[in-house]
């Protein structure tokens, strides 16, 4: 009976894919996609995490940048953006009071995409600081190699890679 359960509740459950990897652009935190086959990125969000990295202790989460593609048919489609900045043709969609609009050295961030499918997928995300990004070499993203694997600096042809074995 549990067995059969597990295989239920496991066959319910979305899959997650690695589809989203940070690196700096002439010095701004930037997010590269590379969604599945078929797919696009309709919506893209930025969580911080109020604990200092390697505190150890449990994190509590502050403010979000969250935004969101107007068109339904797509006509604005993104593979990189700027994050904190609103891509031309989408929408803010945080609250004023809780917005994120800086990112600081003592805080660890979570960013991830929304895509037009595998319906049944979500985007794994990629947890980071602005330490790691700094740590970069020219033509490296910080990226996680699949769902929930620990990030790391890789070439965007390994990120290429990746994101479509994660699909």
């Amino acid at each position: 009976m549990i067995l059969l359960f597990c295989l239920v509740a496991t066959g319910c459950t979305p899959g997650h894919i690695s589809i989203t990897a940070i690196f700096l652009g002439d010095g701004h935190p930037m997010a590269v996609f590379h969604p599945c086959h078929g797919s696009r990125v309709y919506g893209v969000s930025v969580v911080e995490s109020m604990t200092a990295s390697g505190s150890g202790t449990s994190p509590s989460f502050g403010n979000v940048w969250d935004v969101a593609d107007t068109d339904t048919r797509g006509d604005h489609p993104i593979t990189e953006v700027r994050l904190l900045e609103t891509p031309p043709g989408w929408i803010l969609q945080t609250n004023p009071d809780s917005l994120l609009t800086a990112f600081a050295v003592d805080r660890t961030y979570r960013a991830r995409a929304d895509t037009t499918s595998p319906p049944a997928a979500n985007d794994a995300s990629v947890e980071f600081t602005l330490g790691d990004l700094r740590s970069l070499s020219d033509g490296e993203v910080w990226a996680v190699p699949k769902p929930f694997a620990q990030p790391q600096a890789m070439t965007r042809e390994e990120f290429r890679r990746h994101a479509a074995a994660s699909c």
